[in-house]
């Protein structure tokens, strides 16, 4: 049976986005990197007010989903974001410290301080750049879907962006829990060749839709297109 239920794909190939399951999809593709924002296995539910309110995550009762995806990209370089409210994904080499600025961070009021920040677990070779400082400032997404928020776990595109930029040159990017597509947008911005995957089709269309426009403001360096046809995602 075939995993894909539904694909979109740039002119160029550069950009593939597919409909299904990671888990069934992932061990079709070989990815040259990974950079993903899986389900922390915490049972959330969010947003109050939002049309997503009270959803219930897929795959988010534990950290099961997580770990048999990232077990199916073996060997790749790995940026993950998790919490430190379950265990950190196998291998983790180093963390990152996403600094969200003071306007985020709800949680338990009543505790003192404002969870104002997010994990980053990274493992892997494939790493390169210069030695910055492990945490990530100044990389803001709006926090209301009435200001333009189009999923209850959006990552700003300049954060993925920052990421992508001490991944080795050459290296295409998977995102197995593709969401709203901010990791394919990333992509297009900074020329790497990407394949993203999402089970709910709502957010699927949404991914194409955002991908699509910044493919229309930003396409991809042949370079990075070339490379991507012959190294990054076969068949």
């Amino acid at each position: 049976m075939n995993p894909i239920r539904d694909e979109w794909q740039s002119d160029d190939g550069s950009v593939r986005l597919i409909l299904g399951d990671c888990l069934e999809v992932l061990p079709t593709l070989k990815p040259g990197a990974v950079v993903t924002d899986p389900p922390y296995g915490i049972r959330h539910s969010s947003s109050h007010g939002a049309s997503w309110q009270d959803t219930v995550i897929a795959g988010d009762t534990d950290t099961s989903t997580r770990d048999a995806a990232l077990a199916c990209v073996n060997g790749c370089p790995v940026a993950c974001f998790g919490t430190w409210k379950t265990p950190p994904i196998v291998g983790v080499r180093g963390v990152l410290i996403w600094d969200k600025g003071p306007a985020f961070g709800m949680g338990d009021l009543s505790f003192p301080w404002k969870p104002s920040w997010e994990l980053i677990y990274v493992r892997g070779a494939g790493w390169a750049g210069t030695r910055d400082e492990g945490v990530l400032r100044g990389h803001i997404v709006v926090s209301w879907e009435s200001a333009g928020r189009v999923h209850p776990h959006q990552k700003p595109v300049s954060l993925i962006e920052a990421i992508y930029e001490k991944l080795a040159d050459g290296l295409g990017v998977c995102d197995p829990f593709m969401g709203s597509g901010s990791a394919g947008v990333a992509a297009v911005r900074v020329g790497r060749g990407f394949v993203g995957i999402e089970i709910d089709r709502h957010h699927w269309e949404t991914s194409v839709a955002r991908v699509r426009a910044e493919l229309e403001r930003f396409p991809l360096f042949e370079q990075s297109v070339a490379s991507l046809r012959q190294l990054e995602f076969p068949g």
